[in-house]
């Protein structure tokens, strides 16, 4: 599952206690009904209560991305030593990291090794500067299939990010070519990978050349706007439920939420079912401004009866269900 749960702090959201204790409860429910996503991406875990999610949610394993602390240390060219002259205090740039990344990956899969990545003060923009952004890599040991890499990432907003859009455009291509890179060197070909997060690109047409052509020229040919898995599973009517429909399609028109994966010969993984647990709410707002969606991947060699599945927390893994 990928979800944005906009885990803002006090006072740049306000109100969030009651609807991030609605997530993390959910997601437990969903643990004891035996049908809880095994891997979570989560973005915007900013604030403590944020946080408090994994724990509710009862998974075995979180692993946040880089800490407000971390830098990278990157070569810069002349563009980006130009863009750095044109920083705007005034706009959140060159002031330091107030927060960490917001990047967070729950498992249920043992971890087997972390990676991350912050993205460096030239591949930023506006206000989206003071959070650390980066990526987070997890290695993880899925029972029957094996080390699979799952990348969790948050580049940075457009017009939110409250500076001309041109620069925010600017930040977002070098983030995207600094992300695919990072990606391509820590996860070896020939190994099985699952990448996703909130890449706010929306419909814009040059962030989706830059996010799309960038990966394809590092050799992750399985990121293109057809492979993704909400744009598969309603291509392919692999919904849990009918009425899911409406809210994977917000999400896939949405255009900032993705995920995508790939087996260990590089192929596509292919998806077998898709599920919305957070959408549009019976009663109330949705719980955050993005929707959380389910994607679940099923490798080619394993049935659709044969899926590794964690039914309570610290269980040993069997065979069968989900």
């Amino acid at each position: 599952m990928t979800y944005n749960i906009k885990g803002l702090p006090w006072p740049i959201a306000l109100d969030r206690d009651d609807a991030l204790d609605r997530i993390g409860e959910r997601l437990a429910m969903m643990r004891r009904d035996r049908r809880q996503p095994h891997i979570v991406l989560m973005q915007e875990v900013f604030s403590s209560k944020a946080a408090e999610v994994a724990a509710v949610a009862g998974y075995r394993h979180a692993v946040m991305g880089p800490d407000s602390a971390l830098r990278t240390t990157m070569a810069m060219d002349g563009i980006d030593r130009h863009y750095i002259k044109a920083a705007r205090w005034d706009r959140g740039e060159n002031m330091g990291k107030s927060l960490n990344s917001g990047l967070m990956i729950l498992s249920d899969y043992p971890v087997l090794g972390i990676e991350r990545m912050a993205f460096p003060d030239f591949a930023c923009a506006g206000f989206d500067c003071l959070a650390n952004k980066g990526v987070l890599i997890v290695h993880l040991n899925i029972p029957g299939v094996g080390r699979v890499s799952v990348v969790n990432a948050h580049l940075n907003a457009r017009s939110a990010a409250m500076v001309p859009v041109a620069r925010s455009q600017q930040a977002f291509a070098r983030q995207v070519d600094l992300m695919a890179g990072f990606v391509a060197r820590h996860v070896p070909q020939g190994q099985a990978m699952i990448l996703g997060g909130d890449m706010n690109i929306g419909s814009d047409q040059q962030r989706q050349a830059s996010f799309f052509t960038a990966f394809a020229r590092s050799g992750l040919s399985f990121i293109t706007p057809a492979l993704g898995g909400a744009i598969q599973a309603l291509a392919h009517g692999q919904l849990a439920e009918a009425t899911m429909r409406r809210d994977l399609l917000h999400a896939a028109r949405h255009g900032k939420d993705w995920l995508f994966g790939r087996d260990a010969s590089g192929t596509a993984l292919p998806v077998r079912q898709a599920q919305v647990p957070f959408g549009n709410e019976v009663t109330g707002e949705p719980l955050s401004d993005h929707f959380g969606y389910v994607i679940d991947y099923a490798p080619k060699r394993y049935g659709a009866h044969e899926l590794i599945h964690f039914a309570e927390r610290g269980e040993l893994p069997r065979l069968g269900g989900r």
